[in-house]
């Protein structure tokens, strides 16, 4: 039996059905919220769709049908959601965190630069840049004035940045990896 707006403000603690796998949740304190629950390739999953203070029972009832659509296209709506929630930090914070999980493993002092040729060439042009907006063209761009001048630094600094984005691909922080191979093409060269 479906429910109506009455109902839901005045119905007793429990798992109240709507239709179709959509349950309004009453907890002994009173609280109401609604909850889809849904099989796909044999796994049930509920899905919270808000507390009912906030979302009505129209529309739960179209949140639900949304989400049953989604999972009827072979979407996946909890991977959706967690992918909205990754927040990309900047070029610069994802540069330290990859540097600080790769460092140990570095035999060398080499890491010693390895950071600071980022600061001191690339985190002034692009590193409050979110980490998922860095491509081709921006690393272009930041490589530019050195790229003539100082090439074999240039050389190591994209090597690291394409570590960098390859850190933060792995991390969930870009969507795809990225390959910098264009970027040699597209720096200036002496003639």
């Amino acid at each position: 039996m479906a429910l109506t707006a009455l109902k839901v403000k005045n119905i007793g603690p429990g798992r109240h059905a709507d239709g179709y796998g959509l349950y309004l949740l009453v907890k002994d304190s009173g609280t109401r919220s609604w909850v889809l629950r849904l099989q796909s390739e044999g796994r049930r999953r509920d899905f919270g769709l808000g507390s009912v203070r906030d979302v009505s029972l129209a529309e739960a009832r179209d949140a639900a049908s949304d989400l049953r659509r989604q999972v009827r296209r072979g979407d996946d709506p909890v991977a959706d959601r967690k992918r909205r929630r990754v927040v990309a930090p900047s070029f610069e914070t994802a540069a330290r965190a990859c540097y600080e999980a790769l460092k140990e493993g570095w035999k060398n002092k080499r890491h010693e630069s390895w950071i600071s040729s980022l600061s001191n060439h690339i985190f002034p042009m692009i590193g409050s840049t979110p980490i998922d907006a860095v491509d081709n063209v921006l690393v272009c761009e930041a490589l530019a004035p050195i790229w003539l001048e100082i090439p074999d630094t240039a050389n190591r600094i994209l090597q690291r940045i394409g570590a960098v984005l390859d850190f933060a691909h792995i991390k969930g922080w870009r969507k795809e990896e990225t390959a910098l191979r264009s970027v040699r093409s597209g720096a200036p060269v002496r003639l």
